[in-house]
């Protein structure tokens, strides 16, 4: 008989819901292994949405924290902005100064320590002001850790300082930095004495150094001057600069103090002349300045403020977040009130400030007493509305309001070859590629290697050594130039057919606005002339591998060089070899490396855009609109001339002048413009060579037209500055001139 009962069997009833029974009488049913397995449809639905409704828990979480963290965005509007004449500066060439004026440069890189343009201009200008003996010069800058491997450099301790700053709860943390300083030599020679007898005495460099506490203790540690930008971890790069420049502001309020004036004085003693502050980045050092001054921190006679713009693209986008800016800030009232301090400090700064971050140029530009750019001719187009640039919106105004008073000047920095001179550089000397030195061009090479040689010979420590090299087996420029050719033939980077065609080289970075665009173009035209390209640059925002891919499409044409180790290795003798030199730039402030091309003889085949205009000048083309606007600028400058200095003026005709090959970037025919300028420059080379004598006048041409541009040339940066420095003065009531 059945049942639906269990017997003492130890089973119990069949669960309703079809599982089967337990055992051991536990009271709850067990599946059996394969059915628990069993899934249905609804169950992997049911964890397909579980699982995705984790994951987009997941994602919003972390989106919700990188939108919340991330800063809001910073919009600019565009505007028009009113056109102003660009007056520029008057030199007066009778002026005669009684006082030896005092300056001190704010900068980021100087001498050893340079790693790039800034350096290079800087040391330049320091080293040829204090040749001219009309103005004793200084130099502010970081204390690199770099700085103190080189040997017999001095650096000797000057002063602890106190500086206040805010920590992360917005209490005032003391902080101590010290100033050391060391002297740095100025080269000279024996002309250096003609019409001034007096010593030229080295450049005094103060140094800011490290706080003592963190993470202030860890600023501008480097290894080597390429790492001078870097910041330690811990050490955030925008707390490193606004640090560098409130120190800076403390250290020139504690050098404009004298202590030493006699109570009976009849006048005050100005101590600094003049501040000139270099770069956005340290634009700041003009608003703490400011600020002492308001004070009457700076003494009854404070410093004139000089701001020197020296680029119009990096510059303008330089910026601090407000917040870390406010930690650099002084107290503005003495008052329990922080709110209210906090408006007055925001109040000074809040025009230069958008979104969550404040930008510094315009604060430099409105601050400073004058202000300068490193172009002329590009001064002149951004005042008068011809130069569009990106976010101008961040300075114009402020640039516009200093041009109406004349204080916004162009001044077009000066060259420098002391270390990149293919007469005097040791690697060319050494193999016997220098260029000669002649009646034409040269004999300041040959003073400084003479000069160079008579320290070698008089150097007395017991060992015998031969004479420092002097001068060069070569009788002219063009042979040189082959030699250097053949050099690098036997060294396996030019072909033997290399020997016979021309040359064209680019220098530069991998980036946009140097005009890398043109590349194609320029391979394919210089393949069908029968010539070689060598590219040689460093990776920046172009993309690397449409640079790369030209060396397999022109096959025999074209060799790219991206290698610091090879540049630095063979750059020189490539330069030395060069007939031309590529500068397809769309953008310029200034053109260094067309200049240096131009001393090592090279053609310069470019677009001659920015302050690549003051000194490349295109072959004579009547038909080229930009020479007839040229030409009628030039007639209209010289109507309001008196006659004798339009007699002074006559120029050379361009066939006597030109060095360069030019085309329009802009143009909507820019690529036929620039396939027609290196056909030109090539077929003119090879014209040439069947010349040696016409070739060679053209080579010295080139040379004394990049030698024209020297920093203490008449009428040159440096008589530039001291008038404008003269300027600033007489505006805060002061004057040097002898009457």
């Amino acid at each position: 008989m059945s049942s639906d009962y269990s017997v003492g069997n130890g089973f119990s009833k069949r669960s309703r819901f079809g599982g089967y029974p337990s055992s051991g009488g536990g009271g709850l049913g067990l599946y059996p292994p394969t059915a628990m397995k069993r899934w249905k449809w609804w169950n992997y639905l049911a964890a397909l949405i579980l699982t995705f409704a984790v994951v987009e828990a997941f994602v919003l979480l972390i989106g919700s924290s990188i939108l919340y963290t991330m800063p809001d965005q910073i919009q600019i509007d565009s505007r028009d902005f009113r056109k102003v004449e660009y007056q520029g500066l008057a030199l007066d060439p009778t002026a005669a100064y009684k006082k030896q004026i005092q300056v001190y440069h704010v900068t980021k890189e100087f001498g050893p320590a340079s790693m790039g343009g800034l350096g290079m201009v800087v040391t330049a200008l320091a080293s040829a002001q204090q040749k001219s003996r009309t103005q004793k010069v200084n130099v502010v800058m970081p204390y690199y850790s770099m700085l103190d491997k080189i040997p017999d450099i001095g650096i000797k301790l000057f002063t602890p300082l106190p500086l206040e700053i805010k920590d992360n709860h917005g209490r005032t943390q003391n902080i101590v930095f010290t100033v050391h300083k060391f002297k740095f030599a100025v080269p000279q020679k024996d002309s250096d004495f003609e019409n001034d007898k007096r010593a030229i005495t080295p450049v005094t460099v103060w140094l800011i150094g490290p706080g003592d506490n963190y993470p202030f203790d860890r600023a501008f540690q480097s290894k080597t001057s390429q790492d001078i930008y870097s910041s330690p971890s811990g050490l955030p790069a925008e707390w490193k600069d606004l640090y560098f420049s409130k120190a800076v502001a403390a250290f020139i309020q504690h050098q404009n103090k004298n202590d030493d004036i006699s109570l009976f004085a009849t006048a005050v003693t100005r101590m600094i002349d003049v501040v000139h502050v270099h770069g956005a980045t340290n634009a700041l050092v003009l608003h703490y300045l400011q600020q002492s001054i308001d004070k009457g921190a700076m003494g009854e006679e404070p410093p004139a403020l000089i701001y020197t713009l020296h680029d119009y693209l990096d510059e303008l986008q330089y910026s601090n977040e407000i917040v870390n800016v406010q930690k650099f800030m002084d107290r503005r009232v003495h008052s329990e009130d922080d709110e209210e301090d906090m408006f007055l400090q925001m109040d000074g700064i809040s025009p230069y400030c958008h979104g969550h971050r404040m930008f510094t140029s315009a604060m430099g530009i409105d601050l400073a007493d004058a202000v300068t750019f490193v172009s002329k001719s590009m001064a002149k187009d951004i005042v008068e509305g011809r130069l569009d640039f990106y976010l101008k919106e961040l300075v114009l105004g402020s640039v516009l309001n200093q041009a109406e008073k004349n204080l916004f000047i162009g001044i077009t920095n000066g060259v420098d070859f002391g270390k990149l001179n293919p007469w005097t550089m040791a690697a060319l000397r050494e193999h016997d590629l220098s260029f000669p030195s002649n009646e034409f061009v040269g004999q300041e090479e040959q003073e400084i290697l003479a000069l160079e040689s008579t320290a070698a010979d008089g150097v007395d420590d017991g060992q015998a050594r031969p004479p420092a090299a002097v001068g060069s087996s070569h009788l002219t420029i063009r042979s040189a130039k082959e030699a250097a050719k053949y050099f690098l033939y036997t060294n396996g980077l030019l072909t033997e057919q290399d020997l016979k065609r021309p040359l064209v080289l680019f220098v530069g970075r991998f980036q946009y606005n140097k005009g890398l665009e043109f590349f194609t173009t320029a391979s394919t035209v210089i393949k069908e002339n029968g010539g070689r390209f060598v590219i040689m640059g460093q990776p920046n925002n172009f993309p690397l591998r449409s640079v790369t891919n030209l060396e397999r499409l022109y096959k025999g044409t074209v060799t790219v060089i991206g290698d610091a180790k090879t540049q630095d290795e063979w750059g020189v003798y490539y330069r030395a070899a060069a007939d031309f030199l590529l500068v397809p730039s769309l953008t310029e402030s200034f053109g260094l490396i067309a200049a240096e091309g131009l001393l090592f003889g090279s053609t310069v085949i470019s677009t001659g855009v920015g302050g690549l205009s003051e000194f490349l000048v295109d072959r004579p083309n009547a038909a080229d609109a930009r020479q007839q606007q040229e030409m009628a600028e030039a007639e209209k400058e010289r109507q309001f001339m008196p006659l004798d200095q339009q007699q002074q003026l006559v120029e050379a005709p361009r066939e006597e002048r030109y060095n360069s090959y030019l085309f329009d970037p802009f143009a909507t025919d820019s690529h036929s413009q620039l396939t027609k300028a290196i056909g030109d420059a090539i077929s003119e080379w090879k014209r040439m060579q069947r010349k040696p004598e016409e070739h060679e006048e053209f080579l010295i041409r080139l040379v004394n037209s990049a030698k024209a541009m020297g920093w203490d040339r008449p009428g040159g940066p440096v008589d530039q500055y001291r008038a404008l420095y003269e300027i600033a003065l007489n505006a805060i009531g002061f004057n040097s001139q002898s009457p």
